[in-house]
């Protein structure tokens, strides 16, 4: 991957740049109008997943609940009906909203890389080519599965010690938030990164490499997308961060990112 032609810091970026990108990113969106509609895609798609999510289960699932209680004769058996029924209905909307949260990144993919592409353009970024639907899809797709395999069997190892050993949350809390940290740090450099190509294995040793930068950058995300909407809410701010502190880095070390 081609770096910008700025001059190279004396020293590379590390915790404190990584933690503090969440400004960078917010000042950059505050700035550049021309994001704002790009950045407002998110919210829009949530909101309109989680009303149509939320209308469908309420409305239609639960009179078919009600339904599956027959007629009761007695008042009582209609109270208990019509609360399981509300109840079960509930609980279906709940997971409507989960999977609304779930469906908001990938739906925003384009307007996301957008954000990244005026980003690249304040900072100077030198060109990329373009790699075509399909390519840019594939390759966003086997980093996401890389971080998947990483962080999901070692998040539910740590939930189940939990779940048989109490006491052990003094060990397996800040694993978890560790971890979370790493993926999430995963999940916004991919935006940048998918764009210009680079692959699972190079992505690694960015990792490898910048470990404290990426901890930093995952672990002031991780705090701030501690409730579910604010993290699909800060998507934009995320995306920005994650393009302009790639940069940085790479200002250090155009070879950050090479095979």
């Amino acid at each position: 991957m081609p770096a910008t032609e700025a001059t190279a810091p004396k020293a590379p970026p590390g915790f404190r740049a990584g933690f503090g990108a969440v400004f960078g990113g917010l000042g950059f969106l505050s700035r550049t109008p021309r994001a704002w509609p790009y950045a407002m895609v998110p919210a829009a798609i949530l909101t309109t997943l989680v009303f149509f999510l939320s209308w469908a289960t309420l409305s239609q699932l639960q009179p078919l609940f009600e339904g599956w209680f027959g007629t009761p004769t007695s008042w009582w058996g209609k109270l208990g009906a019509e609360i399981i029924s509300w109840l079960g209905a509930v609980l279906a909307a709940v997971l409507g909203i989960l999977i609304a949260l779930a469906l908001t990144p990938p739906l925003s993919g384009p307007a996301l890389e957008r954000i990244v592409a005026l980003q690249e353009k304040e900072l100077g970024a030198l060109p990329r080519p373009d790699l075509g639907f399909f390519a840019e899809m594939w390759c966003g797709l086997r980093a996401q599965f890389a971080a998947a395999v990483f962080a999901g069997p070692l998040l539910l190892m740590l939930a189940v010690v939990d779940l048989f050993f109490a006491p052990a949350a003094v060990v397996t809390i800040p694993l978890k938030l560790l971890i979370a940290a790493f993926a999430l740090a995963w999940n916004l450099f991919d935006y940048p990164l998918t764009l210009r190509g680079v692959r699972v294995r190079q992505r690694l040793r960015l990792v490898r490499t910048y470990k404290s930068t990426l901890l930093g950058f995952g672990l002031s995300f991780a705090l701030l997308f501690w409730l579910p909407c604010l993290g699909v809410l800060l998507l934009p701010v995320g995306v920005a961060a994650a393009t302009k502190l790639l940069w940085r880095i790479l200002e250090h070390d155009p070879s950050a990112v090479s095979t």
